[in-house]
């Protein structure tokens, strides 16, 4: 039995989506389309995911050429993860033997089955939706919980000592980044304080992570901190990056790619929420905590930019309030 997925094209969307691709995975082979960037991510799954890195949003006739080889495979199913007309575009032209997805934006038309969104979808988490369209299909009854990435002892030392930590080593990380938006960013001023009281309590090295086109936060938190400051912004595969939380003592960073891979990591998070509805998207971590207020009343309003222009759902939340949170998780000071 042969399930292709048409995944989707946010880290932090693929990991939502992966209790449903494990409960696919479970009942067959499965494949996964997905953008070239993310298709080392499933390496880490316990299961053989065989990926098909394609840029699905380059023109028309280069993806459908690509395209070929999944045609070639003569799957049972398609689902088709992402909510657009393009994915369902390409659910079709994968020529399986049933292409699947929500109802949405009159994609009836173009896939062989449609499942309505419930009328409280808005209050649904998004892996629950997705388990919605694996479980239609026949594959699966109850959703699977999100597995546990651990990487062998040799590579988890591979990795931090290519930054310089030693072997067994307590750190924590911060991740002031969040490629969706700038609403999204705990100002990193707040990071660098934050990374103080670090610093001054636990006595641990902090390290820093960001993607390539982020290294200026990192770069002024390093600047307006003290102590042991790593920068590895923009050094890290998603591989390396796993690696890197799964021997973290915590995680502090947005709501972000790294957020939901702290999860698949089983590491202690704290996140300062704005814009974001956690009800919907927040991680699938049991050792998580989400730090917000109640000054803005558009919040969470789930927009890439502030549409006030002030940000003050992020700026009112203290890195002391953060530090807090943080203690809660993990323990007061170097204990």
């Amino acid at each position: 039995m042969k399930t292709i997925f048409i995944g989707l094209n946010w880290l932090g969307d693929i990991i939502m989506s992966v209790p449903a691709i494990m409960a696919a995975a479970a009942a067959g082979e499965v494949h996964v389309v997905t953008r070239p960037h993310l298709s080392e991510f499933y390496q880490l799954l316990p299961a053989n995911i065989i990926t098909h890195p394609i840029t699905t949003n380059g023109p028309v006739h280069d993806v459908l050429r690509a395209f070929k080889p999944l045609r070639a495979l003569k799957a049972d199913r398609v689902i088709a993860l992402p909510d657009s007309w393009r994915a369902a575009i390409l659910a079709k032209a994968c020529s399986a033997g049933e292409s699947i997805g929500f109802a949405c934006q009159m994609r009836g038309l173009i896939l062989d089955k449609t499942i309505d969104k419930p009328a409280d979808f808005k209050q649904m988490h998004e892996s629950d939706l997705h388990f919605m369209l694996v479980k239609e299909a026949g594959l699966a009854v109850a959703k699977p919980s999100l597995p546990i990435y651990q990487p062998d002892e040799q590579t988890l030392r591979q990795v931090t000592g290519k930054f310089g930590l030693s072997a067994g080593e307590d750190y924590m990380v911060l991740a002031p980044g969040a490629a969706f938006g700038s609403a999204k960013r705990w100002p990193p001023e707040k990071f660098a304080e934050l990374a103080r009281l670090i610093s001054d309590s636990y006595q641990l090295p902090v390290v820093l992570t960001a993607g390539s086109n982020e290294t200026a936060l990192t770069r002024q938190i390093c600047d307006e901190a003290r102590g042991r400051l790593i920068d590895t912004a923009g050094q890290t595969s998603l591989v390396e990056l796993a690696c890197l939380l799964s021997g973290a003592r915590a995680l502090i960073a947005n709501d972000s790619g790294t957020m939901h891979l702290a999860a698949l990591c089983n590491t202690p998070t704290v996140v300062p929420v704005g814009p974001t509805d956690m009800v919907r998207t927040g991680p699938l971590n049991s050792r998580f905590a989400g730090v917000s207020t109640d000054i803005c009343p558009q919040a969470p309003c789930r927009q890439r930019v502030c549409p006030r222009q002030d940000q003050i759902c992020m700026q009112n939340i203290s890195a002391l309030a953060i530090f807090v949170e943080l203690q809660k998780l993990t323990g007061t000071g170097n204990d």
